[in-house]
């Protein structure tokens, strides 16, 4: 059976929703003497804020972590669909970072924020008042943006990440009973788009099958954003596996066989991968302070510009002073500010802005045990650009699993 990803309803603005009379549970309240900060999300950002729960105690504050689910290292993600990680390798428990911590977590979606009444609404109907607000709910993608047809191919996101390990489990299945791969389309050609390309390559390899992977781009080349040197080594891996490159090409719809571009080819497809049209998630969308498809628009201090009891970063926010490319690096940096700032706002001292970096090291995992390491005009193609990559995603994810084994 297909699985289809369709969008869900657009949620309501805050603004617009009353509490029905009918509702059972009855809402937390926070305390006078005990201010309540709610983290929304467990992203990048907030695993560094909730290792800290301690400092929120000591301050005479409770600190809550709310998520649906577990944290997946964004970092390790197509290494985890190439085969080269397990899901534990990849995963965090939220819960007993917060336990460990000194803090408090809920393994629920939020559905609704007003921040009027400062009052969140769980999926299961329960409320909650905060005194401070942080958002950490990452991106998706916009899965609708291209026609698709009925009871065509499987339609992969690459965010969030859980379903990539469907796919690797689908595919290594296929693999096995068929002795060949089916054949995947890959929609975008910036650095997610090619390093899911090698990595499903690479998982191909491992399964001693050869790879039937097709990269569609609009670009003239890989990783514009990138030096032409870099964008050649790059596309040299992928030719070596090889994997089919597509450039100056527009997926114009989903067939049932395929993937039509605007030339009219179909390529064939038994899965297609999205990594084009990524938005921070709805819910920064309907509280009904500004926000856009790029998130929350928050201001130096990562505030809110229009609420400065709600701070966000990482995906869902919209630095407002200039564009940040959607990279956990920035998630990561702006999470020391924003403990910073919610400290200081329960003991009203002085903020101090997120002061970006302009430079950042980036590396992609190529799926054959070689990196392609990416820093301002300099680049490297190599296994040493893998082993940095796989030391520097170890070590951010053992000192988190260290802080949840903490007594």
């Amino acid at each position: 059976m297909r699985a289809r990803l369709r969008r869900k309803p657009a949620l309501r603005s805050c603004a617009r929703l009353g509490y029905p009379s009918s509702m059972t549970t009855r809402p937390m309240t926070t305390s006078a003497r005990q201010p309540t900060i709610v983290l929304v999300g467990a992203g990048h950002a907030h695993l560094h804020i909730a290792a800290r729960a301690q400092a929120y105690r000591d301050a005479g504050a409770r600190l809550l972590l709310i998520d649906p689910g577990e944290f997946w290292y964004s970092g390790m993600a197509t290494g985890l669909l190439g085969g080269e990680f397990s899901p534990d390798e990849d995963r965090i428990d939220p819960n007993a970072l917060m336990q460990a911590s000194g803090g408090a977590f809920i393994r629920e979606a939020v559905t609704r924020i007003c921040p009027d009444s400062r009052r969140i609404t769980l999926a299961s109907g329960r409320t909650l008042d905060y005194d401070w607000l942080s958002l950490n709910v990452g991106s998706e993608v916009d899965t609708e943006s291209l026609p698709t047809a009925d009871n065509g191919p499987q339609i992969w996101p690459v965010k969030p990440i859980p379903p990539l390990y469907s796919l690797r489990l689908s595919l290594e299945a296929a693999m096995r009973d068929q002795a060949s791969m089916p054949p995947v389309v890959i929609i975008g050609g910036g650095a997610t788009g090619s390093e899911i390309a090698a990595n499903l390559a690479g998982l191909a390899r491992r399964c001693d099958v050869a790879p039937q992977v097709t990269l569609v781009s609009r670009s003239s080349r890989l990783l514009t954003s990138a030096p032409a040197g870099a964008a050649r080594r790059l596309q040299a891996a992928l030719d070596d596996y090889p994997v089919a490159l597509r450039l100056s090409a527009e997926a114009r719809r989903i067939t049932q066989t395929g993937v039509e571009l605007a030339s009219g080819e179909v390529l064939p497809a038994a899965h297609v991968v999205m990594a084009v049209g990524l938005q921070a998630k709805a819910l920064t969308r309907t509280l009904g302070l500004p926000a856009g498809p790029q998130g929350l628009k928050v201001g130096p201090t990562m505030q809110s510009i229009a609420d400065p009891r709600v701070f966000a970063a990482g995906d869902c926010a919209d630095y407002q002073p200039r564009a940040l490319p959607k990279l956990g690096v920035f998630g990561v940096k702006a999470a020391e500010v924003i403990h910073h700032n919610l400290l200081a706002s329960l003991q009203q001292r002085p903020l101090r802005p997120y002061q970006p970096q302009r430079r950042w090291l980036a590396i992609l995992n190529l799926g054959n045990g070689q990196g392609l390491l990416l820093w301002w005009r300099f680049w490297w193609r190599g296994r040493f650009s893998a082993w940095l990559k796989n030391r520097i995603d170890r070590r951010f994810m053992a000192q988190y699993r260290r802080a949840g084994q903490a007594d």
